[in-house]
């Protein structure tokens, strides 16, 4: 009987120990199975489901995370990013950009510091409740930081821009004599006036002026005779490097050659020539010294403009600030997002070129061209080709370019010949219009509010007065057929 009772406690004992077994090892694997699928490769962002898939989906390799050593920061993230900051060649910064937003985003915007050992890498990130504030990459700030990486490496790659002899034609030799000067010098009839540009059309040139000097020149295909040595506008590139030698800049379509007095840019269809002006630099060089000191951007760039005023461009408002001196090698841009600061370019001849201060916010791009950048730009602005008229009717002659304020009103408008058979031109930059119409290929209506309603031909570039009076003039509609003119719910026929 004692034999039958131990027998059945024994099997018992047995069956609770299997079933015991098989529960834990269930537990086992099905937590194998979820620490697997967990850490799975993903395929995007949506389907991480913790800090490691994510921080591998940004192609990083996860190490280990733990409550941040320092206050204000939520978690310390051991990794080991794919790139340094600076590889083949280039910033990483926008990789750095993607990853940091999308670990950040995943852990919902917390405050955290991502610590890359192998790199000796430690970035903070600040954060609000739902983006990123501020990053700093070894405690300097993201863009100071990356800055100052590409200018180190600008340094320690230095090129030599050597100069180029050549001559000019004689209306760059006379303005050359006249240091650039544009007092007595006739530069036959002008055409219009374009972007700043006073337009000499059938002499084949452009010409900005900037405080009484030519600030550049731009030769068009109307000029027949050679520009630079034998060189005519349209020449092909191979024919300019053969005829000029190796000593040039190539980029974004321009050919650049440096002179002993200016800079000479090639594009398919135009020369484009800059002064090479020797300058003193010791009073700027002041000024960047004490802005190191002081920090003050506000005070820097009030005496920088009063100290000089031939810049190319100057726009500003309470988030940013950008200036730029092409001809000195200098151009500024700040902003509530980017902080780039004061960079030199190969134009600059101070002497910071040879001493390289490791001053705040100044970076060197010394490899780089400021002229090519200012000749990128101006083609830019002038082969811009989209036609910002009301009414469905464009002409096919030309296309009118504007900048709109606030209150949706045109103004900076500019007349772009769409064939380059006649001159470009532009209205008073005093005008805001409210409403602007073709008329036909040639005239453009527009309206002044409490002003009047006008008509600009560009060809010609005459302004014709259609009606003035103290009304709204807030066009509605124009009738090309019956060219009839609908405004403040009246109607005029419009003859010219």
């Amino acid at each position: 009987m004692k034999k039958n009772v131990k027998k059945k406690m024994n099997k018992k004992k047995k069956k609770i120990i299997i079933i015991t077994t098989a529960v834990v090892l269930f537990f086992v694997i099905l937590i194998v199975l979820l620490k697997i699928s967990e850490n799975k490769p993903i395929n995007s962002k949506d389907e991480a489901n913790s800090l490691q898939s994510i921080v591998e989906f940004c192609e990083c390799k996860f190490i280990s995370s733990r409550e941040s050593e320092v206050d204000g920061y939520s978690l310390d993230i051991y990794l080991e990013f794919k790139y340094d900051t600076y590889q083949d060649g280039e910033s990483k910064q926008p990789y750095y950009d993607v990853t940091i937003e999308g670990i950040c985003e995943f852990l919902k915007y917390n405050s955290i510091r991502l610590i890359d050992e192998s790199r000796g890498l430690i970035i903070r990130v600040d954060t609000n409740s739902t983006s990123i504030t501020k990053k700093y990459f070894n405690d300097v700030e993201e863009s100071e930081y990356f800055s100052k990486l590409l200018s180190q490496v600008n340094l320690e790659n230095e090129n030599t821009f050597k100069e180029t002899d050549f001559d000019v034609t004689s209306e760059l030799q006379t303005l050359i004599n006249n240091e650039w000067k544009t007092e007595n010098i006739n530069f036959g009839q002008k055409t219009s006036t374009f972007r700043n540009y006073d337009i000499y059309f059938d002499n084949g040139y452009r010409i900005r002026n900037i405080n009484g000097k030519v600030f550049n020149i731009v030769f068009t295909n109307k000029f027949q005779k050679e520009v630079i040595k034998d060189i005519k506008v349209g020449d092909s590139f191979d024919k300019i490097k053969q005829s000029l030698g190796d000593n040039y800049i190539e980029k974004n379509g321009i050919l650049e050659y440096m002179g002993k007095d200016l800079y000479v840019c090639f594009s398919s269809n135009e020369i484009s020539i800059y002064p090479r002006i020797t300058y003193n630099y010791t009073q700027f060089e002041k000024l960047v010294e004490r802005y190191n000191e002081d920090k003050d951007f506000n005070s820097f760039m009030n005496n920088l403009t009063s100290l000089w005023s031939d810049y190319s461009l100057y726009r500003y408002d309470t988030s940013y600030c950008e200036i730029w001196y092409p001809l000195r090698g200098i151009k500024i841009y700040n902003s509530r997002t980017s902080m780039e600061g004061i960079q030199i370019y190969q134009e600059y001849n101070g002497s910071f070129k040879d001493d390289h201060k490791d001053y705040y916010q100044l970076y060197y791009k010394t490899n780089e061209s400021l002229i090519i950048e200012q000749e990128k730009n101006r083609i830019l602005l002038e082969t811009d080709r989209a036609d910002v008229t009301d009414g469905s009717y464009k002409s096919t002659k030309y296309v009118m370019k504007a900048d709109f304020n606030e209150e949706n009103k045109a103004y900076n408008i500019a007349f772009f010949s769409i064939d380059k058979s006649n001159a470009d031109s532009e209205l008073s930059k005093n005008i805001y219009a409210s409403k602007t119409y073709w008329y036909d290929d040639e005239n453009l209506i527009y309206s002044i509010a409490y002003q009047g309603i006008y008509m600009y031909n560009a060809t010609t570039r005459e302004t014709k007065t259609i009606i003035t009076g103290t009304d709204e003039f807030d066009i509605t509609n124009f009738d090309y057929a019956n060219k009839t003119l609908t405004y403040d719910g009246k109607d005029i026929k419009i003859e010219i």
